[in-house]
């Protein structure tokens, strides 16, 4: 406790702002979700997987053409770790705060680590500012729920103990965390490892057992535990990981095998352009200070599977895609720092020069942060949340309904719900036009309106301005 406290008296400026920054940034997640800014894809998903865990199911959701375990798609075991609190605290908002609350550790252990390289207080506590103010970071943080979120943290953490405090247990323990986020993490992993055995020359074996222990889970998750669960649920076609890389092979091994053959015919289909622009906003935010560092090469792995991606919006780089590179672009930002402070070395004060320099970054992330979250427009739904509580409270629980991804968020737990424009001959189908209308466009919703308002198997029950319930007409 003595420590702790010892912690806080010497570090309480940051921690005052930190503490600031998780008490701002959960207010506008909460107002967010109110407003209808959260969706299906993926916040519902996950806080169905919570919650009929807790009832004995293995991370079950509806949402994708059946009921079954969502480990059929993305094979994330740190889950059931946070399962133990829904018994506290179920519901979307839990997710929505551990998840500003992993951001808020992140900066922490970024800011502990920075702190270990330079020892005054500026130039660390201006780091792990820049990191809460730096947009990509923040544009993930308010898209719903990601275990990705959590990557960062741990790694980090395990950098630590590896690299600074050459502590085996704490760092394999946070090492096995961050492997069992989501199936592609042990590809970031593999390349960790060959990196500290680089770094670390007095113990090159941990650099070979890092990257032999996410091989081999890697290989295991892949080839036997995702094809073992979609062959239990009848799951067919490719898994979200092959399907993003198209025709590349049916196994891991024929994946890797032909993406290396067709590496020159990759890299010239690349949206050069897009993913060219992308890459230059994520480090002239920083001033190209990570390219100072050779950690930044760890960055490569994660931008290359989001460039060699078939997926349109991962070639952008962003959204909690974007979280797989930031760890390393952060961890290559203050070693570039320090190398850059050698270089000024010939100066008489370098650090001071430093400091200015991060002053200066800092502000400009403080600039191009996301200033739009504070926008009275952007949470125009919250007017009408009252309404559609009380048209949804209206639904029996054990009717089945569809309604837009916005709205599924708000509806209690049912197995029999899907997300529009499925409706899956829904008992009663829930619609507000006013709100994000995602997966439709405008002209496709209202084409879906019209062809729902002429159905003669459903009748309008309740209208309020832009809210209708309808409901099948054979129920009484």
């Amino acid at each position: 406790m003595e420590k702790l406290s010892q912690f806080y008296r010497n570090n309480r400026p940051f921690l005052i702002f930190l503490l600031c920054w998780i008490v701002l940034f959960s207010g506008l997640k909460t107002i967010q979700h109110f407003s209808f800014g959260t969706n299906t894809y993926d916040l519902s998903i996950y806080d169905y997987m919570m919650s009929y865990t807790l009832k004995g199911e293995f991370m079950p959701e509806p949402f994708h053409g059946y009921w079954g375990s969502h480990f059929a798609i993305h094979f994330t075991p740190f889950l059931f770790l946070l399962v133990p609190f829904y018994l506290l605290f179920e519901g979307p908002l839990f997710l929505l705060y551990i998840q500003v609350l992993a951001g808020a550790l992140s900066a922490l252990v970024l800011y502990i680590i920075a702190k270990k390289i330079f020892p005054e207080k500026l130039v660390p506590t201006l780091i792990a500012i820049t990191f809460l103010l730096y947009r990509p970071f923040l544009n993930a943080l308010m898209y719903d729920f990601h275990p990705e979120i959590f990557f960062p943290l741990f790694l980090f953490l395990s950098y630590y103990f590896i690299a600074l405090k050459k502590r085996l247990f704490p760092y394999f323990f946070f090492l096995i965390l961050a492997l069992i986020i989501k199936e592609d993490i042990p590809i970031l992993i593999f390349f960790f490892g060959i990196f500290l055995f680089f770094k670390i020359k007095e113990d090159r074996k941990m650099g070979l057992i890092t990257s032999g222990v996410a091989f081999l889970y890697f290989i295991v998750v892949m080839e036997a535990a995702i094809p073992c669960i979609r062959n239990q649920i009848g799951a067919g076609g490719k898994f979200e990981f092959y399907s993003l890389w198209g025709d590349l092979g049916d196994n891991i091994f024929e994946v890797a095998k032909n993406f290396i053959g067709s590496v020159p015919s990759l890299l010239a289909s690349l949206p050069v352009g897009e993913i060219g622009s992308s890459l230059f906003n994520i480090f002239a935010a920083l001033l190209f200070i990570p390219l100072f560092s050779p950690l930044i090469l760890l960055a490569v792995p994660p931008v290359g599977i989001l460039a060699s991606s078939q997926s349109p919006i991962m070639h952008g780089l962003g959204l909690h895609y974007f979280v797989n590179i930031l760890p390393f672009l952060f961890l290559a930002f203050v070693y570039g720092l320090k190398n850059l402070e050698g270089k000024l070395a010939i100066r008489k004060k370098p650090i001071k020069i430093l400091a200015y320099l991060c002053v200066a970054i800092c502000l400009i992330n403080l600039a191009n942060t996301k200033w739009e979250l504070f926008k009275f427009s952007r949470y125009s739904g919250l007017k009408d949340y009252k309404t559609v509580k009380s048209v949804i409270v209206s639904i029996p629980e054990d009717a089945s309904v569809a309604s837009l991804s916005a709205i599924i968020p708000h509806i209690p737990k049912r197995k029999n719900i899907s997300m529009l424009p499925q409706t899956k001959d829904a008992d009663y189908i829930l619609i507000h036009s006013g709100i994000n209308l995602w997966p439709f466009s405008q002209e496709e919703f209202a084409l879906f309106l019209e062809t729902l308002e002429s159905d003669e198997n459903y009748v309008c029950v309740t209208e309020d301005n832009q809210i209708r319930l309808f409901r099948k007409t054979s129920i009484e």
